[in-house]
């Protein structure tokens, strides 16, 4: 199967190769030329956004296929009007290293999960995962994911709902996870028309989640804002979890041309 490869980045565009479709997307965070202007030609489709969040695909690209990472997981390619295709390949550069870090003895919560991009490794290494997104369309693609990798349902349960109610409900029940991921988006919208803004959300799902968490359970969080910096994650998790080692770190994707693209923070509690 044909993997996926992430060529270039420059002029605030990023060109990838998912298997045989070579697309062409908005990155907002690469401020500079491209390096390697050879790798962006003959593109099969370019994402161009428009003045809403939406946008519309130039080229022709069909509507799904599959495509492998590195860690040889199948994954949907599902490109949308937003001008996401299903995954986030950002998630790969760490996603290995949370089958030794986190205890495959206990459980994993999964919050904000879109299509499973940082657990489909821990479900194949055996790990039982609650996964909750407030997307039809993405618990739709997670289920496609662990379809196309024949990964067994048993243990496994995913929560279509809005991911504070759930956990506040959690908390209500007694409920406790050894292993936790946040992966907040910087904007989003519930089942219901609930608005998330990780501004006004943030610290009050990490105090929720400390709730959660058992004596020594771990944390992921992983963040996409400009709001937040290394040291403020830092500052903040370390006081909210103030007997526990807080590591943060930036997560930076490799290009083939050898820029570095910077991907969102990393933060792991434990």
């Amino acid at each position: 199967m044909s993997q996926y490869r992430l060529l270039d980045c420059g002029d605030q565009k990023k060109v990838e190769l998912f298997g045989e479709h070579k697309l062409i997307r908005p990155c907002p965070q690469a401020l500079w030329k491209p390096f390697d202007r050879s790798l962006w030609t003959d593109a099969h489709a370019e994402f161009e956004r428009e003045a809403s969040e939406k946008g519309k695909w130039s080229g022709k690209i069909p509507g799904k296929w599959n495509v492998e990472s590195k860690s040889g997981i199948k994954w949907v390619i599902c490109p949308n009007e937003f001008g996401n295709v299903g995954v986030f390949t950002e998630h790969w550069v760490y996603a290995t290293d949370l089958e030794s870090f986190f205890d495959k003895q206990e459980k994993v919560l999964d919050l904000f999960s879109y299509s499973g991009s940082n657990v489909m490794n821990l479900i194949r290494a055996g790990y039982k995962v609650t996964a909750v997104d407030s997307s039809k369309n993405a618990m739709d693609t997670y289920t496609g994911n662990m379809d196309a990798n024949g990964f067994e349902r048993d243990g496994q349960r995913l929560i279509l709902e809005d991911a504070y109610k759930f956990i506040a409900r959690e908390v209500r029940r007694g409920a406790k996870y050894g292993n936790v991921i946040v992966d907040a988006p910087s904007f989003g919208r519930g089942t219901k028309g609930e608005v998330f803004n990780i501004e006004e959300s943030f610290v009050k799902i990490l105090e929720t989640c400390k709730e959660l968490i058992t004596e020594d359970g771990k944390l992921v969080v992983t963040l996409h804002s400009p709001r937040f910096t290394p040291v403020s994650l830092r500052v903040l998790c370390s006081q909210l979890f103030n007997d526990k080692e807080v590591e943060v770190e930036e997560i930076v994707n490799q290009c083939e041309s050898g820029a570095e693209l910077p991907s969102g923070f990393l933060v792991k509690v434990s």
